[in-house]
């Protein structure tokens, strides 16, 4: 399996069938990183720095990846190596996120933090509109949700 491109659309998507398995993979991974978030705070609230923190938690979520990934990597390792640059940009761009949403925790209180931080969907946004063109598509759909983010988090940290 390769990277999508503009000829190799992906599948699921606005191209593609709604997916259920995909959405609810997504609500999983919401329910943990929230979690995590509310761990993270009690955490870095007088227990350890934000980069100890951050150092701990990558370090056993490299542990628990690679324990994941130990036998795909095996079978598709000649094609992991061809999109390895984008990984390795993608773990920086997320540790870079991870150091900075544990030095967020340690500073505000996890209620007004967390949905801050959930306006990644803006940024997303921004970069698949000119890094996957041709791949990903922007809809008036898409836009909308994402200004409903921007609405709630507006409401959450200026109207106390």
């Amino acid at each position: 399996m390769t990277a999508p491109t503009p000829s190799t659309p992906p599948t699921g998507g606005p191209q593609g069938p709604l997916s259920i398995s995909g959405i609810l993979f997504a609500l999983a991974a919401a329910s943990a990183y929230g979690t995590a978030q509310v761990i993270t705070r009690q955490a870095v609230g007088g227990l350890a720095s934000p980069l100890v923190g951050t150092l701990i938690a990558i370090f056993w979520g490299t542990v628990g990846f690679a324990l994941l990934a130990a036998r795909d990597f095996r079978t598709r390792g000649p094609q992991f190596m061809h999109g390895a640059r984008f990984f390795a940009l993608g773990g920086l761009f997320s540790a870079m996120g991870v150091v900075l949403l544990f030095q967020a925790l340690s500073r505000g209180v996890v209620v007004i933090v967390s949905p801050i931080a959930a306006t990644n969907s803006l940024f997303t946004m921004f970069f698949a509109a000119f890094m996957l063109r041709g791949v990903e598509r922007i809809t008036p759909r898409v836009v909308l949700g994402a200004a409903l983010v921007v609405a709630g988090v507006v409401v959450l940290s200026v109207f106390k």
